[in-house]
């Protein structure tokens, strides 16, 4: 699996520098269109191989942990050791930038979602202020301790 993910990551790294080689030339196999887990499967081999980019690793951990919970969710049962080795199989480093540019934005567009879920809401006016006097303050000092009662 090594020697695949490292062609992948040499194409990547080359579109990355190339605009126009990072453009999509072609459609995405009919797998990935047409197939969920199929193409979740590609979009994490994706991730796995532009994590090797020591500069991108996080991103892509958080990729792979993203369509990891996908496949886990939609296709409970996979065997996901041989979903990967099939589709890596399939897969040319010439397709890597064409799926990097699929990819990323489902993981980016969640991402966002969730730290806007985790945001505390906007301040869309000053609370309100109570129209009756407030009670009086509380003492700054604790009051003393009562006596125990004498036994009976």
């Amino acid at each position: 699996m090594r020697a695949p993910i490292t062609l992948m990551l040499a194409a990547l790294m080359a579109g990355a520098l190339s605009p126009a080689m990072a453009a999509p030339a072609h459609k995405p196999a009919a797998g990935a269109q047409g197939d969920a887990t199929t193409s979740d499967v590609r979009c994490l081999l994706t991730m796995a191989a532009i994590g090797q980019d020591k500069n991108r690793q996080q991103a892509a951990l958080i990729g792979v942990y993203f369509f990891a919970g996908r496949l886990s969710a939609r296709a409970p049962g996979l065997d996901l050791q041989t979903a990967v080795k099939a589709q890596e199989a399939k897969m040319s480093p010439q397709e890597l930038p064409a799926e990097a540019q699929r990819c990323g934005p489902m993981v980016q567009a969640y991402v966002l979602a969730l730290q806007r879920s985790f945001a505390p809401p906007p301040s869309s006016a000053q609370p309100a202020q109570p129209s009756t006097p407030s009670a009086p303050s509380a003492p700054s000092t604790p009051p003393a301790p009562a006596t125990p009662a004498p036994p009976r």
